[in-house]
C-alpha cells in the first residue's frame, strides 16, 4: 500500500514497501504527524514513512485534517487540444468540490462547465486519484481529487473569475508541454496517467 500526499511541491510518501527514489528524508512511523511533516519540509522536499503496518498510521495522520472530496477533468477536443486553466500563477486543470449526493464523474463534468464555460463534456474514463494538503485560514485540509479523461467539442471558453481563474484555454500539445513547467506535481501525475 502506498499513499502519496503533496504539500504544494513537496511530497510525503506513506508506504508499506520500499520506494525507489534517491533523495528523501526517512521519518519513523511513530513520529508521523502534521507538525513534524511541516517542520521537516522546511529542509527536505520528500519524506518517506515506511512501515509494514502503515494503515493505522495513515488513519491517524488523516484525522489531523479536514477531509475534502473533489473531482476534475483532463478535457481534449477533436483538434487534439487540451483544456487548461491559469489560476494563482499556475497552469491547472478544472476541478472542484463534490456536492452532497453528487458522484465524482458528474462533479467533473459540472466543474469543467463552471470553470471554463465548456459544456457537454463526456467522460472517456477514470484516470487516477491525487491527494494534496493545504492550509486555509488556519484549517488544514486534505483533498482527494478523482480525475477523469473527458472529450468535448472545441468551443469558446469563459474563465470563472469568481474562482480567480484568469485564463481558460484550449492548448496545443506544445503549449501543454510548456504549461506543465508551471503547474503542480499532481497535475503532471494526471497527464502521465493519461499517457500510459
Amino acid at each position: 500500500m502506498r499513499t502519496d500526499i503533496y504539500f504544494a511541491h513537496k511530497l510525503l510518501i506513506l508506504t508499506d514497501t520500499p520506494v525507489e527514489i534517491d533523495d528523501y528524508y526517512r521519518m519513523p512511523s511513530s513520529e508521523l504527524s502534521r507538525a513534524n511533516v511541516l517542520k521537516i519540509f522546511e529542509t527536505a522536499n520528500t519524506i518517506v514513512v515506511l512501515d509494514s503496518m502503515i494503515e493505522p498510521y495513515i488513519e491517524q495522520f488523516f484525522s489531523e485534517f479536514k477531509w475534502v472530496e473533489a473531482a476534475g477533468g483532463l478535457v481534449e477536443n477533436e483538434k487534439g487540444e487540451t483544456l487548461m486553466i491559469y489560476c494563482y500563477r499556475h497552469w491547472d486543470l478544472p476541478k472542484g468540490h463534490i456536492d452532497e449526493g453528487e458522484s465524482a464523474d458528474v462533479c467533473a463534468v459540472r466543474e469543467v462547465a463552471e470553470e471554463t464555460g465548456v459544456k457537454g463534456a463526456k467522460i472517456v474514463r477514470f484516470l487516477c486519484n491525487t491527494m494534496h494538503a493545504y492550509g486555509v485560514y488556519g484549517v488544514w485540509e486534505l483533498k482527494r481529487t478523482s480525475w477523469f479523461h473527458l472529450i468535448a467539442e472545441s468551443c469558446p471558453t469563459k474563465p470563472q473569475k469568481e474562482e480567480d481563474i484568469a485564463i481558460a484555454k484550449w492548448c496545443s500539445p506544445e503549449e501543454v508541454e510548456e504549461n506543465l513547467r508551471s503547474t503542480y506535481p499532481t497535475i503532471c501525475n494526471v497527464f502521465a496517467t493519461k499517457n500510459r
